[in-house]
This record gives C-alpha cells, structure tokens and sequence, in this order.
C-alpha cells in the first residue's frame, strides 16, 4: 500500500515556508512586501501544478501528557482492554436442563447451583468489562480537529468477497451431519491503478534586461550596450517559480479480501504520487545575445 499526504516538489527562488489554504502563488506575493533587497522587482515568473483539496473534522483523543492518537488507535486500544477483561473472567458453559434429571431434589438443587453461578459468571464478565471501558476513556480527552486535505484524491481498488457464513454442520436428535458446497473459484486478474496530486512539466525561460547608449557625430559614433540577467544583480530582482504542491491524501493503495472462498489474484501494480516537478528554469542570455545585429559596433557587458 503506498499512500503519500502533503508532499511537495519545488525548484524555487522564493517561496512561503508554511502551508495554508492559500495557493502557492498568493503565499509567495505575499512575501514581497516583506522582503528586502527587492526594491526594483522587474517580474513574477510562475508555473504551478497545485492540488490543495479540501478540510475534514477528525476526532482525536489526547491522554493527561498531551499526546495525541487517532479515533482507529483509540478505538483498538478500547477493544484491546475489553478482551483483556473478558479473557481475565472466563465464563463457564451453560448448564442444560436436559443433563439434569429434574424429577430428583438433589439434581434439582444441582442444576440450580450451576445456574446461580453461571448467572454470576456473566454478572462478573459484563462489571470488569463495563470497568474496563470506563477506565480506559477517562485516560483521554477528544476533541474535533479540522484537517486540511485528509479527503483526497482517490485512486484506491478494493475487492471483498465473502463466501460461507453459515455453519456447515447440523446436528438432529444427537446426530451430526455435514453440507457439502461447492466453493467457487474466484480468478482476479491483474490490478493496476494510478493516483497523482500535482505534476508541473513546465518550463520557464528568462530574457535579459539591456540598456544602450549612443553617441554620434557627422563623422564618428559610439554605441555603449549592456545586457544583465534578470535577478542576476543585487538591484535587479526576479521571483521565479516552478512549484508542484499538493496538500491533500493521496491513496493508491490495492486491497483484495477473500474469505472463505477460493481464489488468485494477479500482479499488482500501484502508483502514488503527491507532487512531481519536472519543469526547468533556464537564463535566457545566450540565446538572447545571439542574433542581436550591430553588435559588434560597440560594447557590450554581460
């Protein structure tokens, strides 16, 4: 089973460090305000593939140290102290009337016996049970937690087949027989499945910024030109981003239960993935120098 929560890919100049309910790119703008040395930002260069899903309510239980655990671990830690109360007061078998010979004083007060203590028996059982859930929720408080993409993307297989339920034994008048089925044969063939939360490919190529200078006379000319990166210098700033985020579940999982019957089951084959970003931020100064004419008529800086 592969299942990936919030998970993100990023090649980034800026970015927010903390996740919310805002985009990638709102949390990111959002920092400009407050960012120094950008005091001449000439662009905002984005390419985003974000999945951020939506908030459910979750139930967790917090014990008196303030550790957390799940509703399914409290759950099974409660069913745990019940079979360990259970187990701790056995119950004997129930007596049956017809062992006894009624009609007899001394069978009479025996079976009577055996009831009384196999009513106390349960009495017992039902207390340390009832004593042990008690025991076992005043250890925890819950609480309703809102969480952010716990309800995601879904790309889980699930297969349950249930065969017999019934008893395959009868017994009439002290006589034990046994039903024959036919069991089926189940053949799962092969299961494949895929679940992805954000994929960027993309790419962004940045220019240059250039500033020329010309002087001429009837007679003679100067040409001074100079080319700078963007946010390739400490006055020149540039956001650029090339994100895939994903704050939400992503379930790729395969399940197959079988019970009771006969069966195979194929090869398996699943993928999960949360963000992927394969996308490229590339300087665009070469290509922009090459085929600039007139170069050579004067200076250039890069």
């Amino acid at each position: 089973m592969k299942r990936l929560l919030a998970t993100t890919a990023v090649a980034v100049i800026a970015m927010a460090s903390t996740a919310s309910a805002q985009s990638v790119l709102e949390r990111v703008l959002g920092q400009i305000d407050n960012a120094t040395n950008l005091a001449s930002v000439n662009g905002t260069f984005a390419n985003i593939a974000e999945n951020i899903g939506t908030s459910s309510v979750a139930t967790v239980y917090q014990d008196a140290n303030n550790d957390a655990i799940s509703e399914s671990d409290y759950l099974a830690g409660l069913q745990a102290a019940i079979d360990a109360a259970a187990a701790s007061n056995p119950v004997r078998v129930e007596p049956n009337p017809d062992d006894y010979d009624l009609t007899n004083t001394a069978a009479q007060n025996a079976y009577n016996n055996a009831v009384t203590s196999y009513n106390n028996d349960v009495s017992n059982r039902a207390n340390a049970i009832s004593n042990a859930q008690t025991n076992f929720a005043n250890q925890y408080t819950s609480s309703l937690i809102e969480v952010a993409g716990i309800e995601g993307i879904d790309g889980s297989i699930t297969n349950v087949i249930d065969g017999i339920t019934d008893s395959t034994q009868t017994a009439i008048a002290g006589a034990v027989s046994a039903i024959e089925y036919n069991m089926p044969t189940l053949n799962f063939g092969d299961m494949a499945t895929t679940a992805l939360g954000a994929v960027n490919t993309g790419d962004i190529t940045l220019g240059v910024n250039s500033t020329v200078d010309n002087a001429k006379t009837s007679a003679t000319e100067a040409v001074s030109s100079v080319m700078a990166q963007l946010g390739g210098s400490a006055d020149t700033g540039a956001i650029v981003l090339n994100i895939a985020s994903n704050m939400t579940g992503v379930n790729g999982s395969i399940t197959n239960t079988m019970t009771e019957v006969n069966g195979t089951v194929g090869a398996l084959s699943t993928t999960a993935l949360g963000a992927v970003n394969t996308g490229t931020i590339i300087s665009g100064v070469n290509a922009a120098v090459t085929g600039i004419t007139g170069a050579s008529a004067g200076q250039s800086g890069l």
